[in-house]
Formats: C-alpha cells, structure tokens, sequence
C-alpha cells in the first residue's frame, strides 16, 4: 500500500467522472478493498464490488469547496 496521499489533480479529476482518475483511486485503495472485504477469514467478491461501489459514490458526492 502506498503511504503518499493522491494528487488533488485526481481526487479533482475523479470527482468530475474522468475514468481514468476513478480507476487511479480505486488502484490507491486496493490494499484496504481487498482487507476489508474479508468475511470470517475468507475473501468475499461480492463484499469487495460493494466497498468500491460506496467508494465511487463518495467520490461524486465529496465537496471541493471547503
């Protein structure tokens, strides 16, 4: 997992729907969306689609303007 913080660029780029930013932000997160989509020890897909669905959302949902 990498400890560097995303570029605002593409958090910017993510949140405006440019595929490639989502995707770089879903790579950033792999780590924690595969450890937290285990289930009783075991590795649950449906789990993992569900995290990086909420993911996604919270991206179009996160404010700039702060």
């Amino acid at each position: 997992m990498s400890k560097k913080l995303l570029p605002y660029e593409t958090i910017v780029k993510a949140k405006q729907g440019e595929p490639e930013a989502v995707n770089a932000v879903l790579s950033h997160y792999a780590g924690y969306i595969r450890y937290f989509s285990r289930m009783n020890g075991y590795y649950n897909s449906d789990m993992e689609d569900y995290i990086k669905t909420k993911l996604i959302e919270s991206l179009f949902k996160f404010r700039l303007d702060r």
